[in-house]
């Protein structure tokens, strides 16, 4: 059996998601302290050219999720001209504010949010991102999220 292709709504999210690429790496060039010479190679190859096993939106998801994590979380005006330029061209993405839309729901909903509040600890308590009772509230959502995931999976006998 061939493998299957990509579904026409994944190539035109691919598509949408290279062209973001695209502009990120048009920016960073431009910032010499952004490390963006990976991108092509770690982003838009895996979203263009998928295995066939990763031909599925939720694949696609991790990538931008991956590559979104820095025009999300950082700031400067490199930032602000990427998210403007996404906005004009229409592409299908819009800027999050992961920390906050956690802390405002109050708990940690998948592997991703958590390994993208872990990453940032540090940084979000440095700039004053998060005050000093938001940083608790984190750490002990962090800690919940991490309780959860070593818990043994319960199995239906039957």
């Amino acid at each position: 059996m061939p493998p299957k292709k990509p579904s026409a709504k994944y190539l035109a999210r691919a598509a949408a998601f290279a062209e973001a690429i695209d502009i990120g790496t048009a920016i960073a060039k431009a910032v010499p302290s952004v490390a963006w010479e990976n991108w092509e190679t770690l982003y838009k190859t895996s979203a263009l050219a998928p295995e066939p096993a990763f031909a599925t939106l939720k694949s696609l998801a991790y990538l931008e999720d991956a590559f979104f994590t820095y025009w999300n979380e950082t700031s400067g005006e490199h930032i602000e001209r990427f998210w403007q330029r996404v906005t004009e061209r229409d592409l299908p993405f819009q800027r999050r504010d992961l920390v906050r839309e956690v802390l405002s729901r109050g708990r940690i909903r998948t592997e991703m949010e958590y390994q993208t509040i872990v990453d940032a600890w540090v940084i979000l308590q440095q700039i004053g991102k998060v005050s000093q009772t938001e940083a608790e509230s984190l750490s002990k959502m962090m800690e919940q999220f991490e309780q959860h995931a070593k818990a043994p999976k319960r199995t239906r006998s039957g």
